[in-house]
């Protein structure tokens, strides 16, 4: 017997239908123009998607002095290098910082350019590569207030605002000097009796994110592991974004599992390749041990206070004179040096 079909009438607003949805509880937002079909409301520039897509400049100015500001990425993966680069030729002051557990360049760059006054840290180095070194200074002066935590603490604020709760219990800490000495988290007791410990919801005015891809209305996609990006992306008032590669919206539309985070939460997106270097952007490219270890030595001559020099000319250099990624690219060792850590992250 042949199956058959009936057909599905055009859907179509009207202010009973919108009306009705309001009496049952619905979204009436989905009914935002009475007696438009769903293909004539697309064909109004007022319900076309907008692009995200924007430039460093005008995403500098959602920042300003004073302002809590969180980074993503975790080590050396995926952190938006690029962008703290410009943060520091903009010039901030007073900026707390948050970001990862596990912080590095992005952490230690403004601290030494002294853009910063609070630190929210687990830890912040490089590695096997050593410790960072403006970060170790202005930790143990004082010339920057810390606030030391550990994976549970930092993550458990982010959590916290995500929950939309004022804290986020754990009880992991329990008997380390985290405990102890964290102004991140306080203990309490709990409504069975439980000993636990609440950590300070998060919340930043502006998150930092960067990715290997991401289409102009924002919706990113990570290769491997995405660590912290997808609770920072929920966390911030506002969330920008460098991506290595801009790729076609039809390309999220064919494949909506690669998606990690979607485009609702992005404030801007911007296109910057080898926007992570001289860290690594997963899938991409490896990071730059060699850019990396004179940075290091050029912070740890600076910080001993024996000659700020090293330290002033990597920022002349790498912050102040490029006018753009490209600039920063050539400056850095060219096409040749990012082709060199591409080739470097596929071999393994």
């Amino acid at each position: 017997m042949a199956a058959q079909y009936t057909s599905v009438p055009i859907l179509r607003y009207t202010p009973m239908n919108c009306a009705g949805a309001a009496a049952a509880g619905g979204r009436t937002s989905q009914c935002p123009r009475p007696g438009k079909t769903v293909q004539e409301m697309k064909n109004v520039d007022e319900y076309k998607r907008k692009s995200k897509l924007g430039d460093v400049e005008s995403a500098l100015d959602l920042i300003s002095d004073g302002m809590y500001v969180a980074f993503g990425g975790h080590v050396f993966f995926n952190k938006p290098s690029y962008f703290v680069r410009a943060m520091v030729k903009r010039g901030f002051k007073d900026l707390t910082i948050s970001g990862s557990p596990y912080a590095s360049y992005e952490f230690d760059l403004p601290i030494g350019a002294g853009m910063v006054k609070k630190v929210v840290a687990g830890n912040c180095g490089f590695e096997y590569m050593g410790f960072a070194p403006n970060f170790r200074k202005a930790a143990t002066t004082g010339s920057v207030e810390v606030a030391i935590g550990d994976e549970a603490t930092i993550v458990g604020g982010y959590m916290a605002t995500v929950e939309g709760l004022p804290y986020h219990p754990i009880n992991s800490v329990k008997g380390s000097d985290v405990a102890k000495y964290s102004t991140l988290i306080k203990e309490y007791v709990g409504p069975f009796g439980d000993k636990l410990y609440a950590c300070k919801a998060a919340h930043p005015d502006v998150v930092i994110l960067h990715a290997p891809q991401g289409d102009e209305y924002g919706n990113i996609r990570y290769y491997n592991s995405i660590f912290f990006e997808r609770i920072m992306a929920k966390i911030g008032k506002k969330v920008i974004v460098t991506v290595d590669e801009i790729i076609p919206h039809h390309k999220v539309r064919s494949e909506p599992v690669k998606t990690m985070i979607p485009g609702f939460l992005i404030s801007t997106i911007i296109h910057a390749p080898y926007g992570a270097h001289p860290c690594q952007s997963t899938g991409q490219y490896a990071h730059d041990e060699d850019h990396i270890k004179d940075y290091i030595d050029r912070g740890r001559a600076s910080a001993s206070g024996a000659n700020p020099q090293p330290f002033a000319e990597y920022l002349q250099k790498y912050c102040y004179e490029p006018k753009d990624i490209y600039d920063y690219i050539d400056c850095a060792g060219g096409m040749r040096r990012m082709e060199e850590l591409r080739r470097k992250w596929i071999d393994g």
